[in-house]
Order: structure tokens, then C-alpha cells, then sequence
């Protein structure tokens, strides 16, 4: 728990957040160094793939992952940080939706806590009117609204008819991936594809023999900003098909998809192999 919210008795933050864990490994501080680097995006494109992979295999690696991140956002918060630092936090850290909730529920909770300790009121509401209030209250007269709701038919109408569209021109390539293991020397290179802008990919998954002959399955593609369950659109004794949007492969760069298979009890197991998969 970082110092700060220590000394403001903030209990909630760790719990509401999702990153209250158990004991964790203690793991070098290079790797800590190497955490942070990657999160600032300076961490040469080269070992980032590798990077990414350790991060889904190793638990004790993914929970100082958290850590870090929770003090990148404390010292955001606190003005700790370096300019260079600062734009970087900008520009590649609050990059994802996850990590910019995050520092606007911190940044609430810091402000409740030292407005009910006296070090800081809150402020009031302006009294005059914003210019959004100003447009909300000519809006309600008569003529603008006739003429607000016709522009918003207009815009509506456009919108559907681009997805609609985008939707029937999107292409989906095939693509065959086999499992391998988190050592990339223990299994096949990632499969890597070059994909058209606006085109996704229809995947063909062979499931291990281990994992065969499940009550159900579930599939999740995993990336530096994606985190998505897949729909399962064919299954087969062997392989299980799903597709891709396009949306979901943005940025290029390294993803990795996870399977989980269901029992005949009902219960849920995580197939140890994923299906490493690289885009460009």
C-alpha cells in the first residue's frame, strides 16, 4: 500500500481496485526495473514479445506487474514524477481504460480523504452557468430543439449506415494455430500473420489432447490492451473456430489466447498452453 494513502487511512483503495493478493514472490529488482520500462514504453520493441509472454505465465511476476502499476498512479498523483517521466505516463501508461479509471477513482478517493481531514475543501459548484448548461437551456426552446432533434436523426442515420458498412466489408483470413508452452523452446514460434487494415482473423484452434473431449470451453484473447472472451463459432472433437475483428487486433503486435475447459461437473480448468499469436 503506497505511503500516501497509508498516512489517509484509504483501506478501500487496494480492495475496490481488484488487486488485493496474498503473499507475493519477491522477484529481482532488474525485473522491477524491466516492469517499469515497459510501462513507460521504453522497453526496446525486441524484448517486449518476451516481456508479454512472462507476464501471463509467471503469477508471481504479473502480481509485482500490479504493484508497480499502483506506483506509477501514486506518483502521477503526487507530482513525483519527473517532466520527462510525467509525459511518458501520458502518452504510453494511460494508454489503456483500465489504468485511466484507476487514476481517476485514486485521484476521488485522495480528494474525499483530504477534504474530510480539513487539508482540503471541495469545491462548490460555480454558480454561473457552463457553456453546456447555456446550450442545454437554448435547446429547450421551441425552434432550436426542432432543429436539434432534425440533426441528431442526421447523425444517427449516418452512423448506421457506416456500420453497416464496415460490417459487410470486413474480411475474416483463416488462420491455423496450435498450442505450444509459456518456453517458447518448448513449442512452436508464435504464429505470426500480416494482416490488412480493417480485416480480422478466423482462427482455427487445435485443442491439446489433454484438454479434449470437455463439457464446454472457453476462449480469451489476451494483449497489452485487450482482454476479450471469445465467441465460439465451430467445434469439432479436435479444434475450436473463433473469430477476430479487426478492433480487437489494434495495435499490432504480440497477443496470446488462453482456453478453459470445462468438466463434466461443472467445474473450470485453465489449459496450461496458450496460442501465441503475432500480428503485424
Amino acid at each position: 500500500m503506497p505511503k500516501r494513502y497509508h498516512e489517509l487511512g484509504i483501506q478501500a483503495y487496494r480492495v475496490t481496485s481488484g488487486n488485493t493478493r496474498g503473499a507475493t514472490k519477491i522477484i529481482a529488482n532488474r525485473d522491477k526495473t524491466e516492469v517499469r520500462e515497459y510501462l513507460l514504453g521504453r522497453l526496446p520493441e525486441a524484448d517486449e514479445e518476451q516481456f508479454e509472454l512472462r507476464l501471463l505465465s509467471d503469477p508471481a511476476f504479473g502480481e509485482e506487474f500490479d504493484t508497480i502499476v499502483d506506483e506509477i498512479t501514486d506518483d502521477y498523483l503526487d507530482n513525483q514524477l519527473p517532466d520527462d517521466e510525467r509525459e511518458r505516463v501520458k502518452k504510453y501508461f494511460l494508454s489503456t481504460a483500465e489504468r485511466q479509471s484507476k487514476l481517476e477513482f485514486a485521484g476521488e478517493l485522495l480528494r474525499r480523504a483530504e477534504s474530510n481531514r480539513g487539508n482540503k475543501k471541495v469545491p462548490e459548484k460555480d454558480s454561473h452557468p457552463t457553456f453546456f448548461e447555456q446550450v442545454a437551456a437554448s435547446l429547450r426552446r421551441p425552434y432550436f430543439a426542432q432543429a436539434a432533434l432534425a440533426l441528431v436523426l442526421i447523425v444517427v442515420a449516418g452512423l448506421t449506415y457506416s456500420l453497416v458498412t464496415t460490417d459487410r466489408s470486413q474480411k475474416y483470413l483463416p488462420l491455423d494455430i496450435t498450442a505450444s508452452s509459456s518456453n517458447r523452446a518448448e513449442g512452436p514460434a508464435p504464429a505470426t500473420v500480416k494482416l490488412p487494415p480493417g480485416d480480422g482473423l478466423k482462427i482455427n484452434l487445435t485443442i491439446p489432447e489433454d484438454a479434449r473431449g470437455a463439457k464446454d470451453y472457453e476462449v480469451t484473447l489476451l494483449g497489452e490492451y485487450v482482454n476479450k472472451t471469445l465467441t465460439i463459432d465451430q467445434r469439432t472433437e479436435q479444434t475450436l473456430t473463433v473469430t477476430v475483428s479487426s478492433e480487437a487486433l489494434t495495435p499490432r503486435g504480440s497477443y496470446a489466447i488462453q482456453l478453459t475447459k470445462t468438466r463434466p461437473d461443472g467445474t473450470k480448468e485453465r489449459v496450461p498452453d496458450s496460442y501465441l499469436l503475432r500480428v503485424e
